[in-house]
């Protein structure tokens, strides 16, 4: 009687224990999620009638924001152009485009068709590799 009782104990312990090990583990994903807008709509940028926009989303209190954008104002040229949308200056883009994560490089074609972006820090190789790509 005395071992069943220990072992009916020892069940319910561990389906105690399971129970709270389901109940309070993180749900968190594994690997960071972001938003990608698929479309954007062009008037919205200073350079509408380019040929290819990348519109890099930063924020200032970003630690690798600014050096994202120093890279990408290098690529500009006349049928790129670049813009940095800071989420103070110009959070109404960053709601409407559901950007949840910056730095976001995103590149678009005339139509305001998103090609191509790259969440995180980036070099000006990474960028232009980015552009060279979506172009072919």
């Amino acid at each position: 009687m005395a071992r069943t009782l220990i072992t009916l104990g020892a069940i319910v312990g561990a389906l105690a224990v399971a129970w709270l090990y389901r109940r309070f583990r993180s749900s968190a994903p594994t690997a960071p999620t972001y938003s990608v807008p698929p479309r954007l709509e062009r008037g919205d940028f200073a350079q509408p009638n380019t040929d290819w926009l990348l519109a890099v989303f930063t924020s200032k209190t970003c630690s690798t924001c600014a050096a994202v954008i120093e890279a990408a104002e290098k690529l500009a040229d006349g049928t790129l152009a670049v813009q940095e949308v800071e989420h103070r200056r110009h959070g109404g883009l960053h709601r409407r485009y559901a950007v949840d994560a910056v730095p976001l490089a995103v590149l678009a074609d005339r139509a305001g068709t998103v090609c191509a972006s790259l969440a995180g820090p980036a070099t000006e190789a990474e960028l232009s590799a980015l552009i060279a790509s979506a172009r072919q």
